[in-house]
């Protein structure tokens, strides 16, 4: 019976990893963003890695969304076997993040990533920060985030740069403001009117699921870029309303409606 109820789980976690994969590629476009985090500490494999699993998590559309029966299905499985734990799950669905603490490595990371035609988006901290923007900031202007815990003691190097970054020293703030501006990024890869329908469908969920996703970390509503999705949606001849997203992922009680990247 054990093992038999081991098939049955292993089928199972099969089955989540071939539909999310089914998923993200019925039409012919995949995720082509990735996200580069410099970072000497938060580099480390160990090191807060349940920071590092939110923004994962989030920015990356190749996973299923989870839902209320996901933590039950994975303790299932994860307990029948052991071998299919946690991080053999998450490896199995490719990041979009990835962690330097060597600043060549990362610039080599970012060349490869615009070579390959992706679109990079860089946090760094303030002490790598000033050793790579001056080097990267015309490939990555707009694209670049300072996450540090004083912003004060980064005024001086960043100020020559202040049309290409953005500077943040709460988590929640960068990470919403990273998984806004990919969704901008997929908004706008959706509104070009020389795409296959069905590729700017794509492309339009995931900047709706990302603005969702960013509006649930700062409680910013971002329902000016729902619209735009909606809108466009509906001149394609489909409904906004299509899938499990909600355009009002906060509630009632959120703060008024606003415009912010």
């Amino acid at each position: 019976m054990i093992v038999s109820n081991m098939k049955i789980h292993k089928d199972c976690f099969l089955f989540r990893f071939e539909f999310g994969m089914a998923a993200s590629s019925h039409t012919g476009v995949k995720p082509d963003h990735v996200i580069i985090w410099l970072d000497k500490n938060m580099g480390v494999y160990e090191n807060n890695k349940s920071s590092k699993k939110v923004l994962d998590e989030n920015a990356n559309l190749d996973r299923l969304p989870a839902n209320e029966y996901s933590p039950e299905i994975d303790n299932l499985i994860f307990s029948m076997d052991p071998e299919l734990n946690g991080e053999n799950f998450d490896d199995l669905v490719k990041s979009p993040l990835r962690m330097f603490i060597d600043k060549n490595e990362c610039i080599k990371c970012i060349n490869d990533s615009i070579e390959a035609k992706k679109q990079p988006f860089l946090i760094a901290s303030g002490q790598m920060g000033a050793l790579i923007v001056p080097e990267i900031h015309k490939k990555l202007s707009r694209y670049i985030y300072i996450f540090c815990a004083q912003i004060n003691l980064h005024e001086e190097w960043t100020q020559p740069y202040e049309t290409d970054i953005e500077i943040y020293d709460d988590e929640k703030g960068v990470f919403a403001r990273v998984l806004s501006d990919i969704g901008i990024y997929y908004l706008l890869k959706g509104q070009n009117g020389t795409l296959n329908p069905t590729n700017a469908i794509q492309y339009l969920h995931w900047a709706r699921r990302l603005f969702m996703s960013a509006s649930k970390l700062d409680n910013i509503k971002r329902e000016d870029y729902l619209k735009c999705v909606r809108d466009e949606l509906t001149e394609l001849n489909v409904s906004p309303s299509d899938g499990n997203d909600n355009d009002d992922p906060m509630g009632e009680d959120a703060d008024e409606p606003q415009m912010t990247r």
